[in-house]
């Protein structure tokens, strides 16, 4: 297996299950950032044989390896709607068959400039790409953690308990420039 490709522009958000609080974090990153830059939306749902235990049937059947669409925002329900009123520019929904991912992105920088600030909501995604910043939330609930989230815990730049998200921590602790995410504070603990 080769290495994944860098994209520093992108600061990855992953959660090891639902409702850890991964689509509130990417809010508040956008939020806090889009002040100053502009920020794109992207949430992915990769698609797995048992993903309904995890997202449930919410969604209509795919009918190819992989959808993209820009997200017209018309449902405040959505992940993606609550990054566009958190200030991202543009927001984007990638869903895919997991073994599709990296052509779906492919496809997907083909309808933005790959240079674009990007804060993507996604654990299948890190299997790809080494983003800029990996944020991972750990539920508290050891039998709600995904296998395939579980081996992700150390890739991550930073481990955070989601029964404590301390939003300002992250955010003073991760910085945007002109070409991407980084770190802003090495005395920061991995585990936040």
């Amino acid at each position: 297996m080769s290495l994944p490709v860098v994209f520093r522009n992108i600061l990855l958000v992953a959660g090891t299950g639902r409702n850890t609080g991964k689509t509130t974090l990417a809010c508040r990153i956008i939020t806090h950032f889009s002040q100053k830059t502009e920020i794109i939306g992207l949430k992915i749902t990769s698609i797995y044989p048992d993903e309904n235990s995890y997202h449930g049937c919410k969604y209509a059947a795919l009918t190819g390896n992989f959808e993209i669409c820009e997200e017209a925002f018309i449902n405040p329900n959505k992940d993606t709607y609550r990054m566009k009123q958190a200030g991202a520019s543009r927001v984007f929904f990638i869903r895919a068959k997991d073994d599709w991912l990296a052509e779906a992105m492919d496809a997907f920088f083909q309808q933005i400039d790959c240079k674009s600030i990007i804060i993507c909501e996604s654990a299948s995604l890190r299997n790809f790409i080494q983003p800029g910043i990996f944020l991972m939330i750990r539920s508290n609930n050891e039998f709600n953690i995904k296998e395939r989230a579980r081996k992700l815990f150390p890739l991550a730049d930073f481990l955070i308990p989601s029964e404590k998200i301390d939003f300002d921590i992250i955010i003073h602790s991760i910085g945007v420039y002109e070409k991407g995410w980084m770190k802003t504070s090495l005395s920061v603990a991995e585990d936040i």
